[in-house]
């Protein structure tokens, strides 16, 4: 109910700034944006980001090591785009830096999630992070420098690299590091993870390696073999001269037998 509330209040803010006849933007994941914030909520701070359009970051990345948010009304913030919900359009934002009413930086402040070490998440990225839960369909995993919803992953049962129907809990264990590679980041912000892509990927490298090596010994072969029939190189000496045709039959034969006689 109180999230609720929020999200009235904030879209009541737009409704006063004239946000409904200013056309809605466009992002895309990985953009870098600088926004102002007009609301502060019990788990998020909510921005403007134009056009009637939410944004928002979650809470624990605007505090300080203390937990104390050290953010409020009107503060700027420079972000990055992590997700896009597809229905409502609400975009979900991770500090880079903030700097207060004055301009003057609160980066120092925050806690190292929200100093811009948290990772920009992409599909295809090689990530490491602990495993937070189990269960029967798959692996929850908070990506290496992230906090809240929007680092965490599942890796589906199927990209665990376990065989079908294993019992998860005896290969993993709430609190382990993983490696795992991120499949895909659906609009709604949820990350989903494979185990089984990162072994698929090194075999993959390892057969380029093999075949480009098999590739260079045959190149290489080929060349040696060439050298070695090549007659105009040097060291292989002239030519085979074709036999000269002996004259069996010819003038000079008969010539040659009446004068031994």
């Amino acid at each position: 109910m109180a999230e609720r509330r929020e999200q009235e209040s904030f879209g009541a803010l737009f409704e006063q700034g004239g946000g409904a006849q200013r056309e809605r933007k466009r992002f895309q994941i990985g953009d870098r944006i600088d926004v102002t914030v007009v609301a502060v909520g019990h788990d998020a701070v909510f921005v403007d980001l134009g056009g009637k359009q939410e944004g928002f970051l979650e809470r624990p990345e605007l505090t300080d090591e203390d937990g104390k948010l050290i953010v409020s009304v009107g503060h700027k913030i420079s972000a990055t785009v992590t997700s896009i919900d597809r229905n409502s359009g609400q975009v979900r934002l991770s500090p880079v830096a903030v700097r207060n009413n004055e301009g003057e930086s609160l980066t120092a402040s925050m806690g190292a999630a929200a100093k811009g070490q948290a990772p920009v998440l992409m599909e295809g990225t090689r990530i490491k992070g602990s495993v937070t839960g189990i269960e029967r369909y798959g692996v929850f995993v908070q990506i290496a420098g992230t906090q809240g919803r929007s680092g965490r992953g599942l890796i589906p049962v199927s990209e665990t690299a376990t065989a079908r129907g294993a019992d998860l809990k005896k290969h993993f264990t709430v609190g382990q590091e993983i490696e795992a590679k991120i499949l895909n980041i659906g609009e709604d912000g949820k990350i989903r993870l494979s185990v089984s892509a990162i072994a698929r990927d090194e075999e993959r490298s390892s057969f380029e390696k093999f075949k480009d090596g098999a590739e260079e010994e045959t190149a290489a072969a080929a060349s040696t073999d060439k050298s070695k029939a090549d007659p105009k190189k040097p060291g292989q000496g002239a030519p085979n001269k074709k036999p000269e045709p002996k004259n069996f039959g010819t003038l000079g034969d008969l010539l040659s037998k009446k004068t031994k006689k």
